[in-house]
């Protein structure tokens, strides 16, 4: 590239600027973006008229039997 074929592609690129880029305005987007999701979701779905799933209160059966297949 000579000397004359920079200038001309500095006079040329003289008139294309790139916008700065805002990166911590994106990432507040995002964060706002998740935290509304996650309270949205968590109104949505946390109150059902469902009773909560009762898990079993003698666990030591399922563990006899696991014992069991281990050995």
């Amino acid at each position: 590239m000579t000397e004359d074929d920079r200038e001309l592609l500095e006079k040329q690129l003289r008139a294309v600027t790139v916008a700065p880029r805002a990166d911590g305005v994106l990432m507040l987007t995002i964060a706002a973006v998740f935290f509304a999701g996650m309270a949205l979701g968590g109104f949505l779905f946390a109150y059902n008229d469902q009773p909560p799933l009762r898990l079993a209160s003698n666990a030591t059966a399922p563990l006899a039997l696991v014992q069991q297949a281990v050995r």
